[in-house]
């Protein structure tokens, strides 16, 4: 069962501010921490483990480690007390990743330290961290490439295809915004996400027509199109091979499991 984060605060360290001064230089961290790194630093060592601090990188500590942060360094943070599933989540998760989504990731934070800040409602302060950490866990699960080259490539393209998703995409589409060959784009990507491209933009598409079957009343052939699936017997095709039933079964069983 999940359990909702407690004690939380959230907000932006800046070591060079003289309010800062105090903060120690070694510590026993207390709570889970995830800092998202705003700038190109030295590095921060975890458990004796030291990571370079590069711009738009993620650490999730865990209570009990001891960490260390050369000086100086810029941060915005979040921390919290959690147990249950999401603990174990933080816990099998990379402790130090690269962002895929820094944008969304640096947005989202500013929207928590806020809501944070003014004491804002428990169902708001909740609903958006849960959301944060579903974007952060699938941040975590990609692979850490193997130069920054190519995690520079997988970024643009994935930008691309979360934007674009609902329009006609080709490999070549997505090959030519990081001026790569199509051959050469395919392996990169599927190495370092572990799925294909067009794996990815189905996976992206498939997100997008599950919530509009949740929260829309558009008809099947309708999220077909909006979707990018073209007709609406390829996208029942599709649907049905990727969670075993049908777009109509899916939308009757979310009305049916409310009723019951």
């Amino acid at each position: 069962m999940l359990s909702l984060p407690y004690n939380i605060s959230c907000g932006y360290f800046d070591s060079n501010n003289p309010k800062s001064s105090k903060h120690p230089a070694e510590r026993t961290v207390k709570k889970f921490e995830i800092e998202f790194y705003v700038n190109d630093d030295m590095f921060v060592c975890l458990d004796g483990k030291k990571h370079e601090i590069r711009k738009n990188s993620i650490m999730i500590s865990r209570p009990g480690q001891v960490r260390y942060s050369s000086r100086p360094f810029k941060t915005m943070y979040l921390c919290f007390n959690v147990e249950g599933e999401l603990a174990q989540m933080l816990c099998a998760a990379p402790e130090f990743f690269m962002s895929s989504h820094p944008e969304q990731i640096r947005d989202m934070l500013s929207d928590l330290a806020l809501i944070v800040e003014s004491n804002g409602n428990s169902l708001q302060l909740h609903s958006r961290l849960l959301t944060f950490m579903n974007l952060l866990l699938r941040d975590a699960s990609i692979p850490e490439p193997h130069s920054g080259i190519n995690y520079k490539i997988i970024q643009t393209a994935k930008r691309y295809i979360e934007k674009n998703y609902a329009s006609p995409i080709h490999l070549e589409d997505v090959a030519t915004t990081v001026n790569l060959s199509p051959v050469y784009f395919h392996n990169i990507f599927s190495e370092v996400c572990g799925m294909s491209p067009h794996r990815y933009l189905t996976k992206i598409r498939i997100d997008h027509a599950k919530k509009m079957l949740w929260d829309s009343g558009a008809s099947i052939a309708d999220i077909a199109e909006l979707c990018g699936f073209g007709s609406q017997q390829y996208f029942t095709k599709i649907f049905k091979k990727e969670t075993g039933i049908s777009p109509g079964k899916y939308r009757k069983s979310l009305y049916e499991d409310y009723v019951e």
